[in-house]
C-alpha cells in the first residue's frame, strides 16, 4: 500500500496543491499499481478499486492510463530529479573529500537513501526509461551539466591525492554507475536487499577496484 512517504517526493515540491482528496487518492493508487504490476499489466480498473473511486474519476481528470502515468513521471523528469541532483551538488559534492572510502561512503549513502525513501516512484521511472527512448533521451540531455562536473573536480582532486586510479574520468564513472546500479536495479526489480551489509560491500568494492596499486 502507498504510504504518505510514497508521496512525499510530490507534496515537498507542491505537486499536489489544487489536487482533491480523491485526486490525491488515485495518484497514490497509481504508484502502487504501476510499482507492483507495471504499467502494461495495470488497469484503471484496479486503480480505481485501489482509491476507492469510480473508475470515470479516473478519465475526467487524466483521461486514461497513460495520462494517469504521465501525472507521475512528468513531474519526476521535469523538476523532481533536477532538483534531487542540485541538491546533491550543492551537499555532497562540492565537499572536498580527503580519501576515496569518504567520498564513496557519503555519494553512496545519501543516494541510497533517495531510493529507499522513493523506491516506488523512481521504479516506475526508471521502467518507462527502458521503453521509451524519446524519454530517455531527453532525460540523459537535460541531465544537470553541473552533476557532471562535480565528479570531474572530485576525481581530479583524489587523483592529486592519491587516492584513486589514474584512468580516464569516464571509465572511472562507468565503473561507479555499473556496480552502484547493479545494486539499485537488483533492489528495485528484484527485490534483492538493500541492507548496510550490501551498502557496505558496495563501497568495498569499489574501493578495492579505484584504488591505485602500490
Amino acid at each position: 500500500m502507498t504510504t504518505n512517504d510514497d508521496l512525499q517526493l510530490f507534496r515537498d515540491a507542491h505537486i499536489l496543491d489544487g489536487l482533491t482528496d480523491k485526486q490525491v487518492s488515485i495518484l497514490a493508487a497509481a504508484i502502487d499499481v504501476f510499482a507492483a504490476n507495471g504499467y502494461a499489466n495495470s488497469s484503471t480498473k484496479e486503480i480505481a478499486r485501489r482509491a476507492g473511486v469510480a473508475e470515470g474519476n479516473i478519465f475526467s481528470t487524466f483521461k486514461n492510463k497513460r495520462g494517469l502515468l504521465h501525472a507521475i513521471i512528468d513531474p519526476v523528469r521535469q523538476s523532481l530529479f533536477p532538483q534531487a541532483m542540485d541538491e546533491l551538488v550543492k551537499y555532497k559534492l562540492a565537499v572536498k573529500y580527503t580519501t576515496l572510502r569518504e567520498f564513496l561512503d557519503n555519494i553512496i549513502r545519501d543516494r541510497i537513501g533517495y531510493l529507499r525513501a522513493n523506491s516506488k516512484v523512481i521504479k516506475i521511472f526508471v521502467s518507462e526509461l527502458f521503453y521509451d527512448q524519446d524519454m530517455r533521451s531527453q532525460f540523459v540531455r537535460k541531465f544537470p551539466v553541473a552533476y557532471w562536473l562535480q565528479f570531474d573536480r572530485q576525481f581530479h582532486h583524489l587523483k592529486r591525492l592519491g587516492q584513486l586510479v589514474n584512468w580516464k574520468n569516464g571509465e572511472i564513472g562507468e565503473v561507479m554507475s555499473g556496480i552502484i546500479g547493479e545494486v539499485f536495479l537488483g533492489y528495485l526489480f528484484f527485490g534483492q536487499p538493500l541492507s548496510d551489509a550490501t551498502v557496505q560491500r558496495t563501497i568495498d568494492t569499489l574501493v578495492t577496484v579505484l584504488t591505485p596499486r602500490v
